[in-house]
């Protein structure tokens, strides 16, 4: 670890500009998410039936998964995923959606948009229940879990497309059923006495009901929360604000190991706290600082934001491969991260380099292996270094997508160049966006056509940073 915190330092002054020069320019990112990423979601078969309907499981070549005929690829489906082939995930149906949303925020594709719009729809229409639930796993159109079996961490992701979806629109309909969903998980999941959310209130296959799970209360705040939480009317942001800070509060003391600045990723059973234990690697670690630095800066609490960029800074260099070409780990000498968590420590490492030039080395390692690795030439990404099933049902774009924002808006800052997004939504509201988790200081919205009843604007954005506190 030495070594790598010495060869970062090296680049203070001059020599943090010839990291700059050296990352991948913006267009590189646009250029991915249009003619690397985007091909594979916008195949013929990916829209589901109906539109919006996404399927959990295609082939690598982008045709749908069918059980009559099955895709070569599937036939290497891990044990443990082939008894769910027939089964159909919210969580994914609503990655699918950030990702058309994703695509459209980039390059202002409007066929993306179309469908970004239809999984919001379909999720709206057919999975969300009345007192507030989302239902998250069906076979044969028959939910497979009742409400109380579902886990918070579904929830939580049922929120994502509809989340990305009102960030980029303003569409108050689809707003209203956030704040239903939101009330919900945090009405009937939140535990008083234990000052945590539950992962469950009944025991399935999902869980005991025992459970204590640091995705329980950090994927509240990455999938909806925090993207929401500044653009809400009062008296709702006020709630959201206070109970954004009941969760870090929960984070960082239930689930912060200060010895190492790593993150349990369970407090349950015998063995959690092995290295090899659910959730313990430097990805969730890595997420957890993200988070909980841009939460707090967000919300005033400037000890808890200067305590993360550190937890953060210790993450990146215990995590970063200094041998050979570089890349990112999975835990202490272990093998290289996979697609997810190697998005989340590139996230991780470009958001600080936004306050520390010095964390721009990592890149200059770590985003050609991204490109090397991970991005499939046919379309779409891999789990693992250039082989794995592109999607499944736990395997979507959504971190490929949220990869390639981040990536794209910081390193237009580090290069000296504006960045471009395009809303759904009038040019006076959508000046009053932020690009995405970032704060630029300069926006300018221009109204391009209106398409479908939607008023599509482009808005540049110069000076970019982290969010400024309240």
């Amino acid at each position: 670890m030495k070594r790598v915190l010495l060869s970062v330092c090296l680049l203070a002054g001059g020599n943090a500009q010839a990291a700059n020069n050296a990352i991948p320019s913006p267009q590189r990112w646009l250029d991915s998410v249009e003619n690397e990423l985007a091909p594979f979601w916008l195949h013929q078969d990916a829209a589901g039936e109906p539109m919006g309907n996404f399927p959990t499981f295609r082939c690598n070549d982008g045709s749908l998964y069918q059980a009559i005929d099955p895709c070569n690829d599937l036939a290497f489906a891990p044990d443990w995923m082939k008894p769910h082939l027939a089964e159909s995930y919210t969580r994914m149906q609503a990655r699918h959606t950030f990702v058309y949303g994703v695509i459209f925020h980039l390059t202002g594709d409007k066929q993306a948009l179309e469908l970004a719009k239809a999984g919001v729809d379909y999720l709206r229409n057919h999975l969300l229940e009345e007192q507030g639930s989302v239902v998250s796993v069906t076979e044969n159109g028959q939910s497979k879990f009742s409400a109380k079996q579902r886990t918070t961490q579904d929830l939580a992701y049922a929120q994502l497309g509809m989340a990305f979806y009102y960030y980029l629109s303003g569409d108050t309909q689809v707003l209203a059923d956030l704040l239903k969903v939101k009330d919900y998980i945090f009405k009937q999941y939140w535990d008083e006495q234990a000052q945590r959310l539950r992962w469950v209130n009944a025991p399935s296959n999902n869980g005991s009901g025992e459970e204590i799970e640091l995705v329980a209360q950090l994927d509240q705040i990455n999938a909806y929360m925090l993207l929401i939480a500044p653009l809400l009317p009062e008296p709702h942001k006020s709630q959201w604000d206070a109970d954004l800070g009941k969760l870090l509060d929960t984070i960082m003391s239930q689930f912060l190991r200060p010895q190492d600045h790593r993150f349990w990723g369970t407090k349950h059973g015998a063995d959690y706290q092995l290295d090899s234990s659910r959730h313990n690697d430097y990805g969730h670690t890595a997420k957890s600082w993200w988070m909980s630095w841009l939460a707090a800066e967000y919300l005033g609490k400037q000890q808890l934001a200067k305590q993360s960029q550190q937890g953060l800074q210790d993450t990146l260099a215990a995590a970063f491969i200094e041998q050979g070409d570089g890349g990112w780990r999975r835990l202490p000498n272990g093998a290289p991260a996979i697609w997810w968590e190697y998005a989340e420590l590139d996230q991780s490492a470009a958001s600080l380099a936004l306050v520390d030039p010095n964390a721009q080395q990592y890149l200059v390692s770590t985003y050609p292996q991204w490109f090397d690795r991970f991005v499939a030439k046919d379309g779409g990404t891999y789990p693992v270094a250039n082989q794995g099933l592109k999607i499944h049902l736990w395997k979507s774009d959504y971190h490929a997508l949220e990869h390639a924002l981040v990536a794209y808006l910081t390193s237009a800052q580090l290069s000296g160049e504006s960045a471009r997004l395009y809303f759904a939504m009038p040019a006076d509201q959508a000046v009053l966006r932020q690009p995405y988790f970032y704060y630029a200081k300069e926006s300018k919205a221009e109204a391009l056509k209106s398409w479908q009843g939607l008023a599509i604007s482009q808005v540049t954005y110069k000076n970019i940073g982290i969010k400024q506190a309240k």
